[in-house]
């Protein structure tokens, strides 16, 4: 076969076995998030949310190249080198200010501008991947009181690094889900998932006492008292709701939002970008985020159970279809006064460089996992495999 024959047939076999399911759906969602920015956003803002989300396909692609399976070898590497990224914000994190915790690395540029990025985002990937990685290579002695202490460690202390040096709770907790939802799948005996659940639920009266500062405990009372600080940590969703109400079926139109339109909403195009949809376009608006959103996470359960036999790329899949339920269900919660304003954003849609990016590569990761599972089941049984 001549060299021209070669590469038209590699690209071919790039082509069929490469989940562009997955790319194609978070391309719907980041083209309806465009829409939603560039009506309540800024210029500058549609600029780099358009950068971002080429950025992530660029990503997105590059990944599917590699056997990240071979790669995670690695892990105890990868593991130190995330918890240097999550350390990045102790020593030059800012935003508290603006967004209540300290979790931004920014640049200024000479031009002016100024360059963003959350260790945090991609933080989350590299820990599914390495806890991944553990959970395989414990294996039978994955139950035993050992390997349940170096899993615990290894799972809790990146929580630590969040919680205390980038002072975000909200992607703490989402560490934390994370982790309860991959050991389940893991093989961890249900006994000790019980046990780690009931001494989760028996630690929350002491962390309210102890722990919680006061304007952390707000954002969960504001959800049982309507009434309750209506001028400042009520505000946020009493508006988001007023917007969600306005929109009614089919919504009042683009950029027809008397809420979102005249900045009576904040964070409309970040952390409440869901209640513009809603006012914008309804509830139809809202259920197509909803659907195309869940469609990812349905996919990556089904490419997790397609690949059971390879604990690591059944546990990464998990991992990321727990990261997208987590952020997706607790964004959409806060704009209706189910969950408290945590400040996590609504994946694909929200406006955010390094979210974007990150939520590419995790798909990235899902989809080289996929293409190189079937090669390697190719390789191994002589293509009996379905992709």
């Amino acid at each position: 076969m001549s060299k021209g024959g070669e590469l038209r047939n590699a690209i071919r076999q790039y082509f069929k076995k490469t989940d562009f399911f997955l790319l194609t759906v978070a391309i719907a969602c980041s083209g309806i998030g465009l829409v939603l920015i560039s009506s309540v956003g800024t210029r500058r803002e549609m600029i780099v949310q358009s950068v971002a989300i080429v950025l992530g396909i660029l990503a997105y692609l590059f990944l599917t190249f590699f056997d990240l399976e071979q790669l995670s070898s690695f892990w105890k590497v990868a593991f130190v080198l995330n918890l240097v990224l999550l350390l990045l914000p102790l020593l030059f994190g800012r935003g508290m200010e603006e967004t209540g915790n300290n979790s931004w690395i920014r640049i200024d540029l000479p031009s002016g501008l100024q360059v963003g990025f959350q260790p945090d985002e991609l933080g989350r990937v590299i820990y599914i991947f390495t806890l991944a990685r553990h959970f395989k290579e414990l294996d039978e002695r994955l139950n035993t009181f050992k390997g349940l202490l170096f899993l615990g460690i290894h799972a809790l202390l990146p929580v630590a690094f969040v919680l205390f040096f980038s002072r975000d709770d909200g992607m703490a907790v989402s560490y934390l889900f994370i982790f309860a939802v991959m050991m389940f799948a893991g093989g961890i005996y249900l006994r000790y998932c019980a046990a780690g659940i009931a001494l989760a639920a028996a630690a929350v009266p002491l962390l309210w006492i102890f722990v919680l500062n006061q304007y952390q405990k707000d954002r969960f009372i504001v959800l049982f008292d309507a009434t309750y600080k209506p001028d400042s940590v009520g505000y946020h969703q009493t508006q988001s709701l007023a917007a969600i109400r306005s929109g009614g079926f089919w919504g009042d139109g683009y950029g027809q939002g008397s809420i979102c339109q005249y900045d009576y909403l904040p964070a409309d195009h970040t952390d409440f970008v869901f209640c513009v949809a809603c006012e914008e376009f309804g509830f139809f608006g809202g259920m197509t985020i909803l659907a195309l959103l869940s469609a990812i996470i349905v996919a990556c359960v089904i490419t997790a159970f397609r690949m059971r036999e390879d604990k690591f790329s059944l546990l990464c899949c998990v991992g990321i279809a727990a990261m997208f339920t987590f952020q997706t269900f607790l964004n959409v919660g806060m704009c209706m006064r189910l969950a408290p304003v945590v400040g996590l954003t609504l994946p694909f849609i929200s406006y955010g460089g390094t979210s974007v990016v990150t939520m590419y590569v995790a798909l990235g990761l899902v989809a080289s996992l996929k293409s190189h599972y079937i090669k390697r089941a190719y390789a191994h049984e002589g293509g009996g495999l379905d992709s």
